[in-house]
């Protein structure tokens, strides 16, 4: 069983019809039917889809959407992903999409809307970290983000100035896209899919490499680590202030 059951009733209302469009929110991914229906999928932390002619089953496999002369199969070994089951006209509106904050590489992501979050008494990576502010960041691509712009992960977020929201903007965007270009990093579960890996894990300049030689300082400054909220933050304490 995943997080939540997968509905019982989700065979009769994919059978006999059409995907029409795949669509990706915050984290989740929503498939459209031509019924007016609307299938959304978190992955959780190891969760991954595959295509096949041929189907073999695999351990941890837990749902098939048959197609024409190929299936997508649902795998995920720790079970944190879900599946469920909508009307497409409620999908935006449903509790796990409707307070999701703007796309990081979307127009709505801008000064602006930072400078409406001013109060926000947080640390500015608790900030990015949370869903409901930005849409899809992720613990590796936070700290890889503060690393770029300078910033201190611990520094309050009500604390920033102009300049340092502006450079969170850019290092935001600079670093997904490079991130995309490569196919998202592989650190260990993660797959794009049939086995394929990202390799913007090659290209990560802080996470992962505590105690490691700074490549912006070099010589002697070593990238520290902290726990913040429960996940890893790692940083360079001369280069982010």
């Amino acid at each position: 069983m995943l997080r939540y059951e997968i509905p019982p009733q989700i065979c009769k209302t994919l059978i006999n019809n059409r995907i029409t469009k795949i669509i990706r929110r915050g984290k989740y991914l929503i498939f459209l039917l031509n019924n007016q229906s609307a299938v959304l999928c978190h992955l959780g932390m190891t969760g991954c889809f595959r295509i096949s002619r041929d189907y073999v089953k695999r351990k941890h496999d837990h749902f098939i959407m048959g197609l024409k002369n190929k299936q997508i199969i649902f795998n995920d070994i720790r079970k944190f992903g879900f599946i469920k089951l909508y009307k497409a006209s409620d999908i935006f509106s449903c509790s796990h999409l409707r307070k999701i904050g703007p796309e990081p590489l979307s127009e709505n992501f801008n000064i602006s809307y930072l400078k409406e979050k001013k109060l926000r008494k947080v640390s500015v990576k608790s900030f990015l970290m949370n869903q409901y502010n930005v849409a899809g960041l992720g613990n590796i691509y936070c700290s890889e983000i503060l690393f770029d712009s300078g910033i201190f992960p611990e520094k309050n977020f009500s604390n920033l100035r102009l300049e340092e929201y502006k450079k969170i903007l850019k290092s935001t965007k600079k670093i997904l896209n490079q991130a995309i270009k490569k196919g998202g990093t592989t650190i260990k579960d993660y797959n794009i899919s049939d086995e394929k890996v990202g390799y913007f894990k090659n290209k990560l300049k802080v996470y992962d490499r505590y105690d490691m030689t700074c490549f912006r300082c070099k010589k002697n400054i070593k990238i520290k680590k902290i726990f913040q909220n429960g996940r890893s933050t790692f940083y360079c304490v001369k280069c982010q202030k």
